[in-house]
């Protein structure tokens, strides 16, 4: 039964090469009891004008013996910005949905571990060669 009801809003939709935007409704999807989201803010100091950067975020949490389960990773590509000069850039909304069942807390106080890489993607060419 438990496994019946996990799919109980699954929804099976075909898309073509040829349909371009397909747009299907889901209905209403009434979140399960307990669990929590969890929201991130960052900033990225002094990026370059012109340049797009890549951002992972993994989200981790530990059980009372400091073991780490997995709980979620999400990428970014932060668009690059055009001022004339470095800047700080700034995101916020990054979302994970940590479900009551993943709970490892004894006390309903989630321990958790956030580990967060960037890069940028882009280098300008610049040649500095003089004669």
């Amino acid at each position: 039964m438990e496994h019946a009801q996990a799919h109980a809003n699954r929804h099976t939709v075909e898309a073509h090469a040829q349909d371009g935007l397909l747009v299907h409704y889901l209905g209403s999807i009434p979140p399960a009891a307990g669990g929590c989201v969890v929201e991130f803010a960052f900033t990225l100091p002094a990026v370059p004008p012109d340049t797009r950067t890549a951002v992972a975020i993994t989200l981790l949490e530990l059980d009372k013996e400091g073991r780490a389960f997995p709980r979620g990773m999400r990428t970014l590509l932060l668009p690059a910005h055009h001022s004339t000069r470095p800047m700080d850039v700034q995101a916020e909304g990054v979302r994970f949905i940590l479900p009551a069942e993943l709970d490892l807390s004894e006390d309903g106080s989630r321990r958790l571990v956030v580990q967060t890489e960037s890069q940028y993607l882009d280098f300008p060419a610049r040649c500095d060669m003089r004669d």
